[in-house]
């Protein structure tokens, strides 16, 4: 049943992508949920982020294509880190960069503007 369940969401995001929808949050925080240790400096002497959490992050960029698909994933992400709480907003800008993914991702916390 899990397995289902899984296939369907990949199936609803696609479809979702192919139709030009900007990306879900539910695919977005899905993709984010592996780096949470990471952003809440929860991770034993620093460190870097875990190779999931790396994965999630360049998912998270081949979705950024057009603006609207960048403050969607800025909304999310915003409203996700609110909901969890204790998240440095400045691990979260540097999270591309560490995974060696060529994108900039700002500081986002509860007070950024994703429409700038």
């Amino acid at each position: 049943m899990a397995r289902f369940l899984a296939l369907a969401l990949v199936v609803i995001a696609l479809s979702n992508d192919a139709l030009g929808a900007p990306p879900s949050c539910q695919t977005v925080t899905t993709q984010l949920a592996p780096c949470l240790s990471y952003i809440q400096n929860r991770v034993k002497g620093g460190g870097n982020p875990s190779v999931p959490c790396c994965t999630g992050i360049n998912n998270i960029y081949e979705l950024a294509k057009t603006k609207e698909d960048r403050v969607a994933i800025c909304n999310c992400l915003k409203n996700a880190f609110i909901h969890a709480g204790n998240v440095n907003p400045t691990l979260v800008a540097e999270l591309p960069k560490k995974c060696g993914i060529s994108f900039n991702m700002p500081p986002i916390d509860k007070n950024y503007d994703c429409n700038t």
